[in-house]
């Protein structure tokens, strides 16, 4: 909700108002970015407590002062989650957004340490509930307003938000053609770069979970039109339709909360979805802060949100990639595929044809390679993918984005998306492979040598290739890989 200001009352009465908002940036402007989200926990603790809301605090505010001029760091809602955003740059840029996000990183993971905490090796704090992160969320009014308590007919919403953690990937379009063909083939995507950056556990709230957990948890929390698929992604013939029907769905999207004219929060009662952006006009308050809001608590696995200038005015839109898992090289993968996606045109094409040809050009086709990667039961790539098995899919995507990485300079950046591709060894498969017992997992997260965040171009099938080796030779051939 960052894109929101509370205090913009600028009456919005038909799509034309906010129309020419999302035209895009042209080529020569347009840019990428990336957000990560990082847990902390106390490796010295009896339970590996999270972060608390005193460490929050002092450890965001300590590695923002190494960077007083820049602000990188930013509060999610819970205590033991911070962010950190990189620098936006163009295609030619894509070594200088890594570069200073992998910086970024190391100062956060630093002054974490300092004060005695230690960075989550996994995606998530897997032996935490719900309940217990949501003890302590963040004193930020939206954070408040939506967790301290939450709705009774939210749990399941607040539960995702709560547990999952992910990388984002924000691109600004060219124009709405390029947004549409580039949200449309992210979706596509989505199924398989969720597990191919996948960082899980086999436990979710301390419970043994043998599908995709964060995947799980959005299907059942992101309801009433706010996650999933849009069908329009796929039925809309133009970028120009695609627009209109996002913007359709912002006005109806229901609100949980909405802002008066002196820039308040207020509460909807639970049990009640009959407030939208369209109903606010009855009161008056069809304002820029209401649209805005009623855009930003969507949460489709590709978002779209504002671009804002210095002075923090809407001068546009861009696209969200959110299906990215958090660990060693999963945001460096999430980067270079967005934006190789978005700028490589050569490049997308043949990822389009690779789709086509695989049977994902349609709405029904990519729900059910949604559900298949969801309840993929311990198979990771060894599951259905359109009219093939992703294996075969994320072989044939290697070898068009090995060249692709060649030509941008990227080759070392691009080893982790080559080797997981190739061996289905994905970093969820080995950290099953290696921590089977939730035990397993609580004694890596304590005893792990944060020196293994280093490299970001490794992988964990790269840096434990021995492990995995031992492993197989004791459960048999092709325990990964």
């Amino acid at each position: 909700m960052s894109e929101v200001s509370a205090n913009d009352l600028t009456e919005i009465n038909s799509a034309d108002d906010v129309f020419d908002l999302y035209a895009g940036v042209g080529k020569s402007e347009a840019k990428a970015g990336i957000e990560v989200e990082l847990s902390f926990f106390d490796p010295e603790s009896p339970d590996l407590a999270a972060m608390s809301l005193c460490q929050n605090r002092v450890l965001k505010n300590s590695a923002a002062a190494v960077m007083p001029s820049v602000d990188f760091v930013h509060n999610e809602p819970t205590s033991e989650l911070l962010e950190v955003a990189s620098i936006a740059g163009s295609s030619a840029q894509m070594k200088d957004v890594m570069r200073d996000v992998n910086e970024k990183i190391d100062i956060l993971v630093d002054k974490a340490e300092g004060i005695g905490l230690k960075r989550s090796y996994f995606q998530e704090l897997p032996e935490k509930t719900a309940d217990d992160l949501l003890s302590r969320i963040v004193d930020v009014e939206r954070y408040k307003v939506m967790y301290a308590p939450y709705r009774a007919d939210m749990a399941k919403c607040v539960q995702y938000f709560a547990v999952c953690k992910s990388n984002q990937v924000s691109v600004s379009p060219y124009d709405m053609d390029h947004m549409h063909q580039n949200v449309r083939r992210l979706y596509a995507l989505a199924p398989f770069l969720f597990l191919l950056t996948d960082n899980s556990t086999g436990f979710s709230e301390g419970k043994a979970f043998s599908g995709h957990a964060g995947m799980h948890l959005r299907h059942q929390g992101l309801t009433e039109g706010r996650g999933g698929v849009p069908p329009y992604v796929f039925s809309a013939k133009s970028g120009e339709e695609f627009v209109r029907a996002h913007i359709d769905h912002v006005m109806n999207n229901p609100l949980f909360m909405y802002y008066d004219r002196d820039g308040g929060l207020n509460r909807v009662p639970s049990g009640d979805w009959g407030v939208t952006f369209n109903a606010l006009k009855n009161q008056g308050l069809n304002i820029a802060s209401n649209y805005y809001l009623a855009q930003s608590i969507m949460w489709p696995d590709v978002k779209i949100a504002t671009l804002k200038n210095d002075a923090g005015d809407i001068t546009g839109h861009r696209y969200e990639a959110r299906m990215f898992g958090v660990g060693t090289h999963q945001h460096q993968s999430a980067f270079i595929i967005t934006s190789a996606l978005a700028f490589h045109e050569k490049f997308a094409a043949q990822v389009d044809e690779l789709l086509t040809r695989y049977g994902l050009d349609t709405y029904e086709a990519v729900i059910e390679a949604y559900a298949a990667a969801r309840e993929h039961e311990g198979k990771f790539f060894d599951v259905a993918y359109g009219n093939a098995q992703m294996i075969d899919f994320a072989r044939e995507f290697a070898d068009l984005i090995e060249p692709v990485a060649e030509e941008m300079g990227l080759d070392d950046e691009t080893q982790p998306i080559l080797e997981i591709c190739r061996s289905g060894c994905t970093d969820g498969k080995v950290n099953r492979l290696l921590c089977p017992s939730l035990d397993d997992v609580i004694a890596f997260q304590r005893g792990y040598k944060p020196s293994v965040f280093n490299n970001p171009n490794q992988c964990a099938k790269m840096m434990f290739d021995r492990e995995i080796k031992q492993e197989k030779s004791r459960l048999g051939f092709g325990a990964c890989g």
